[in-house]
């Protein structure tokens, strides 16, 4: 009689809980923005540093006061995500604005650069609001989606328009043309400026675990689209070992004004002395960093800097490196920055894309990219039971008639499929097909672009493993409930990394159970729970292809 009104209060507290227990796929505990960014496979950075991001330091970042908001220490070391990142229980709930500032620096860089007492402040800080006036219990818990990064569609529940409806905008030229018909974001036009690093030295990452930045950037503002509209951008660039890297993203700056920017401000032929624009019709050219041997330090842009189609070659940068102590993060010596290329090893989109050249006429381009190349930015082929999902993105495409899969199982690739193409566009495209009813063994997928005019491309070789029957599972621990022992089941249909979390009902990590690469099978996990309370606890399996949780009952 005991255990079963244990049970049933068990359950209540589950049930009252769930909110909580939605933590674990929420980005505050995943960091999956971080990984998504630097993937090889979306073209990151990961492609010149062949380092895996859970080798990095960069899933343990945390509050800079090195405390939580108890006033515990933290354990660099040992620290996983978790409820103690945000709240001290033993005051309340309620989470105060400089415990988000503790770990989102970037606020605190505009604030330093663009202080509230100046015009050129956030409207919404001198108005009084803070973080959580915005954004919602939902973004900071998680809703029970895995997102891929805060881009994904559903992850930011904030949005301009939920305060500012388009239908109670006043009537002018910039709201009618703009916000009105949907074309261009309110960032676009309302953010003071971007701040952001440049030249960061990722050798000191590695050693320290702590960024070191050439410098903070701050007076400009990159125009890309996202979705199709017109919205705020930024860059950062990096070095490692002589090698460089790009990445292009859409930013939400919280510096805003009501008249952060006026029609010349974007426009040169409204007049407009727009320094990007000028330079490209010039030369083709879009000068973004600029080493000044004199002070050391590189030069950026100033103003909007609308990013055409041709980005990949049109944008210019040089880089530098470092000559101090990479470990010691915590001073840098201005005169140890050194020169070293104006290569770009890689330069990639972040779920942005460039402007169209009818988007670039109406800023001012007289002169407009010849020819966009059809540009992968992802490949990627996941095995499930005797079926292959094969997925591929394109940022461009020219004159493209489409996609010859072609697969290899012995010796010679051969077409099994074929997708049709886009023809010429600058918007992001997703394209997907499925190879069915294989046996079990190893296959090698490619694709082959054709365009109109007869010229064909391959893409890179993706390998696949199918294991016969098997799919991606996570089967229910056994026994449930269970005291102080139980079993926990998973398969994969192919080689792949693994982790599989327990949580309890608060979303704090109790116990990390697999955190390795496995192979296609069925796996089995003994899990000892021997120093935890009885309670309900989440137990969670994430892969490049699949995630899934399921519930457990601990009764002592």
């Amino acid at each position: 009689m005991k255990k079963m009104f244990t049970l049933c209060v068990l359950i209540c507290m589950g049930s009252a809980l769930f909110a909580q227990s939605n933590f674990s796929t929420s980005l505050h505990a995943t960091r999956a923005g971080k990984t998504a960014a630097y993937a090889k496979e979306n073209g990151g950075m990961e492609l010149i540093t062949n380092i895996p991001m859970t080798d990095l330091a960069c899933l343990k970042c945390h509050s800079t006061t090195e405390k939580y908001p108890d006033g515990s220490v933290i354990n660099s070391a040992t620290y996983s995500p978790s409820c103690n990142d945000c709240h001290n229980f033993a005051t309340g709930n309620t989470v105060t604005q400089q415990t988000c500032l503790n770990c989102h620096n970037r606020q605190v860089y505009e604030q330093q650069m663009y202080p509230d007492s100046l015009a050129t402040g956030d409207v919404h800080r001198k108005a009084g609001l803070t973080c959580m006036s915005c954004h919602k219990k939902d973004e900071m818990h998680g809703d029970g989606i895995t997102y891929k990064s805060w881009l994904d569609p559903g992850a930011s529940k904030t949005s301009c328009t939920e305060c500012h409806p388009l239908s109670g905008l006043s009537s002018n030229t910039s709201h009618d043309t703009h916000a009105k018909t949907n074309k261009v974001d309110c960032l676009a036009c309302h953010t003071t400026s971007i701040v952001s690093c440049t030249n960061c030295h990722f050798e000191t990452l590695i050693a320290t675990g702590k960024n070191r930045a050439m410098k903070k950037i701050k007076n400009f503002e990159l125009l890309i689209k996202r979705n199709g509209k017109v919205t705020s951008g930024t860059f950062m660039t990096y070095t490692y070992n002589g090698k460089t890297d790009v990445i292009i993203a859409p930013f939400r700056s919280h510096l805003i004004q009501k008249n952060a920017r006026t029609c010349v401000d974007c426009h040169v032929n409204m007049g407009g002395n727009v320094a990007s624009i000028k330079e490209y019709n010039a030369d083709g050219k879009i000068t973004m960093t600029k080493w000044d041997e004199t002070n050391k330090t590189v030069l950026t842009p100033s103003g909007v800097v609308p990013i055409p189609a041709d980005w990949k070659t049109s944008l210019k940068f040089d880089f530098a490196t470092y000559d101090g102590d990479v470990n010691n993060a915590a001073v840098t010596d201005p005169t140890k920055w050194r020169y070293i290329t104006s290569n770009v090893d890689n330069i990639h989109t972040y779920y942005a894309e460039p402007l169209d050249s009818a988007t670039l006429a109406k800023l001012g381009f007289t002169s407009f990219p010849s020819t966009v190349p059809v540009e992968m930015t992802s490949f990627t082929c996941v095995a499930n039971g005797s079926e292959v999902k094969i997925n591929w993105r394109t940022a461009t495409e020219t004159n493209n008639n489409g996609f010859e899969i072609q697969r290899r199982s012995e010796k010679e690739f051969v077409t099994i499929g074929f997708v049709k193409g886009t023809g010429t566009t600058t918007n992001t495209n997703d394209y997907s097909f499925t190879d069915k009813q294989l046996r079990y063994g190893t296959y090698a997928y490619r694709l082959k672009q054709l365009d109109y005019s007869g010229k064909l491309e391959y893409s890179s070789i993706v390998e696949v493993q199918i294991v016969q029957g098997l799919g991606y599972s996570l089967m229910q621990n056994y026994p449930n409930p269970f005291n102080p022992k139980t079993n926990i089941k998973f398969s994969l249909p192919q080689t792949c990394h693994v982790k599989l979390t327990l949580y309890d009902a608060l979303g704090n990590i109790g116990a990390t159970l697999v955190n390795a690469d496995k192979r296609a099978g069925i796996h089995e996990v003994e899990f000892n729970a021997s120093n935890l309370s009885s309670g309900i606890y989440f137990y969670q399996i994430v892969t490049p292809g699949f995630s899934a949780s399921k519930k457990l009952l601990l009764m002592k």
